[in-house]
């Protein structure tokens, strides 16, 4: 505009029109009024961009507002992001009166990061009465995978303050011009798979979806695993964002109108918003709202669930400090509660004999719910020497603990979680009547939004982990609350509230007993899929995906969660199923043996068939699939898992040139069935074997793999076959 300005101003014809002195003057003061603007402008607004292998962001602040200008993908042109401002609180609770808060942008602060650590963008907004910081960070890693954002608000007055629900993210996200969106996300195990798993719905006009997803999932209505995927019906590009948190978390998603159809979509992320919120925050404290993520990918659902499991591997899931992940593991809970020394040895014999690699006592040990020390009778001389044991057969020692359920017993001196015990009575959600009583292996609900409660927990857990020379802690039952009338915890009465505190006492448990323990493996149970999030992915190293084993169930359960899951975290419990055939005892076996694998069930009554089939599937196990679960993409090649059609799961490793189709025969009277595999490259040449000799060996290129598929001809049904490929 300065530009054009002058050029105007020195191409005036003169004569025709001879400049006064107050035409100068005003010339002049026009020209100084739209230069301080251009500058006051610049000075006032703050862009800071990040971008990851696959996504990138531009975010801008300026005066009271902060936008989300771009989120695109890296390798097209396309901006998902329509540059919607960032919604902030407005009001909070300060001596029981409402103040209004008046952010303004104070500061920003860029880092492109050093080897190893991630780059940042910080925005800081503060407001003076009362006053409080406002803090949002968006950090992006190098290599592929999403973006992250946290909001944390810290109070620096003098004075408690209660603070309403701060939304973790809000966007409007558009896409290609003409093409219509899916919105696809992934139900929890939660007991058992149900019937649909996995939901792709057409946004359309009147589109509108709720995802919510708590640190307990009842079986009905069914939570979301806290991930979405939005994908262009071309199948050519897509978003997906997810929550890192364990409380009360929502993804609510609305159709952006447009006319008689949708173009776009309206998401917000962040803490459960069905009820009132308020969380107390004293003076120096600092709130921190969930972190999410966002990231753009090319292709299908299939290829961005690629992209973010090797995010999550690098970045969110502890670290690995055994070559072998995912070990094979043999679990006593094919047995119940009736584990005890002798059974544990002979499980321990036959696990270094079949292959298996870790060895996991499941309920059962223990005196009683909330003692948790060993029975005596059970175990006479304790469970170290099952783990000596274990690891002079070459196998990990695992130990299940409910370690955040009380019991009935005497506490004797604090060494057990008793709700009679008066200096532990406040520590769980509600009183209890002297007549109570718990169950087999679960009890009284802790609340771990407590710190004398969360205290004990993590003392206990640390006992149990030297005491009995653990290489793995399984946590079960109910472990972050979102129900609890005491008023003297750190939670308010809000069940968001006390499911937040919650997830922050896990947290400081399990990241403090990881740090006094780097090796530890930690496996979240929770009921088999009750507690599925990212918040659980940063602090375990697998997650039961479901409680029930049969075979089909098993399929299900992974088919679903191996979208936002890498495959390598999601455990399958392979129940006792063995059907009349060797095809079939093979078939039990694969539907658990494509993620994290354990074996539940008594193998010792394996007849020699039996045992010489499992011993091989093992060894395939250890050295033909675990590097493509560990590594490997993994692609769904069929729809979902229904027990009569066929079904199959197909993994390929860029890095190895290989992969492996699993392929399930149901109890369809087709006996051959085509896949079509994916991730391929078109112009390779692959060499095709089957484990089981079904076919004979042929030779395909990767586009007819693709196009017209490989031929899977299986005579018995509920039988299967692996399928390896590696290119020429």
């Amino acid at each position: 505009m300065k530009t054009a300005f002058l050029h105007k101003f020195n191409n005036v014809p003169r004569r025709f029109c001879p400049p006064t002195a107050s035409y100068m003057i005003a010339c002049s003061a026009l020209l100084w009024c739209i230069i301080s603007c251009r500058f006051a402008y610049a000075a006032d607004a703050t862009i800071g961009t990040l971008a990851t292998a696959d996504t990138s962001v531009q975010i801008e602040a300026q005066d009271t507002r902060l936008k989300l200008l771009a989120l695109k993908s890296v390798r097209c042109d396309w901006n998902w992001a329509t540059g919607n401002e960032l919604p902030l609180i407005n009001a909070v609770e300060v001596n029981g009166q409402s103040k209004s808060t008046h952010w303004k942008f104070k500061m920003h602060s860029s880092s492109k990061g050093k080897p190893g650590q991630p780059a940042q963008e910080i925005f800081v907004f503060e407001t003076e009465e009362p006053a409080l910081e406002l803090k949002s960070t968006w950090t992006a890693y190098s290599g592929p995978g999403p973006i992250e954002h946290q909001i944390t608000i810290r109070n620096k007055s003098q004075t408690a303050v209660l603070l309403p629900l701060q939304p973790s993210l809000v966007f409007d996200a558009r896409g290609p011009t003409r093409q219509s969106l899916d919105n696809i996300w992934v139900e929890k195990g939660a007991g058992k798979p149900s019937a649909i798993g996995i939901h792709r719905t057409k946004i359309e006009k009147d589109f509108a979806a709720l995802l919510t997803s708590l640190p307990y999932s009842d079986d009905e209505p069914r939570d979301a695993i806290p991930w979405t995927a939005i994908q262009d019906g071309s199948g050519q590009q897509g978003l997906f964002a997810g929550i890192e948190f364990s409380g009360r978390v929502q993804i609510a998603l609305r159709a952006i109108p447009d006319g008689a159809s949708a173009s776009g979509v309206h998401a917000e992320l962040g803490l459960d918003s069905r009820q009132p919120f308020r969380t107390k925050l004293l003076p120096g404290e600092t709130f921190e709202a969930p972190t999410v993520f966002v990231g753009c990918y090319q292709g299908d659902v299939d290829d961005g669930a690629n992209q973010l499991h090797r995010w999550v591997e690098a970045h969110l899931r502890p670290p690995v400090h055994d070559e072998r992940y995912p070990l094979l593991v043999n679990n006593s809970w094919g047995s119940g509660m009736a584990v005890d020394e002798k059974l544990a040895l002979k499980m321990i014999e036959d696990s270094a004999e079949l292959g298996l690699e870790l060895f996991h006592i499941d309920a059962g040990w223990f005196r009683g719910v909330g003692n948790w020390h060993a029975d005596e009778k059970k175990f006479p001389h304790g469970l170290a020497p099952i783990a000596d044991a274990a690891h002079k057969n070459g196998l990990k020692f695992g130990l299940w603990v409910g370690w955040a359920q009380g019991g009935h017993m005497p506490s004797d001196g604090g060494q057990n979680l008793s709700v009679f015990d008066p200096a532990m009575k406040n520590w769980f959600t509600r009183d209890y009547k002297p007549e109570w009583r718990t169950a087999e292996f679960y009890g009284a609900d802790v609340c771990i939004g407590d710190v004398p409660a969360r205290d004990w927990c993590l003392n206990a857990l640390r006992r149990i982990v030297k005491e009995n020379k653990l290489d793995l802690l399984e946590h079960d039952q109910r472990t972050i609350m979102d129900k609890c009338e005491r008023t003297n915890h750190l939670h308010t009465t809000s069940r968001t509230d006390i499911a937040y505190q919650g997830a922050r006492g896990y947290y400081h448990i399990y990241d403090t007993l990881r740090a006094d323990n780097p090796n530890l493996l930690f496996e979240d149970c929770i009921n088999g899929g009750r507690m599925v999030d990212f918040g659980v992915v940063k602090r375990t190293h697998y997650i039961s995906i479901t409680d029930v084993y049969d075979p089909l169930s098993n399929r299900r359960a992974f088919y679903d969660s191996s979208y936002p899951l890498p495959p390598s975290m999601c455990e399958c419990y392979v129940e006792n199923h063995p059907g009349t055939n060797i095809s079939n005892f093979k078939y039990m076996l694969r539907s658990g043996m494509m993620g994290w694998c354990t074996i539940m069930l008594d193998m010792s009554k394996w007849n020699q068939e039996q045992r010489a089939a499992g011993k091989r599937q093992f060894e395939i196990y250890k050295t033909k699939l675990r590097p493509l679960i560990a590594r490997g993409n993994l692609y769904h090649v069929s729809d979902r898992p229904d027990g009569k059609r066929w079904d199959g799961i197909q993994y390929v490793s860029p890095e190895l040139d290989k992969g492996v189709l699993f392929a399930f025969r149901g109890t369809t009277d087709a006996f051959l069935h085509f896949f079509k595999l994916k991730g391929l490259a078109a112009e390779r040449k692959y060499e095709l074997t089957f484990e089981d000799g079904t076919e004979k060996p042929i030779a395909m290129s990767g586009q007819e793999l693709m196009q017209k598929g490989i031929g899977v001809n299986l005579p018995g049904r509920e039988s299967s076959e692996l399928i390896f490929f590696k290119s020429n």
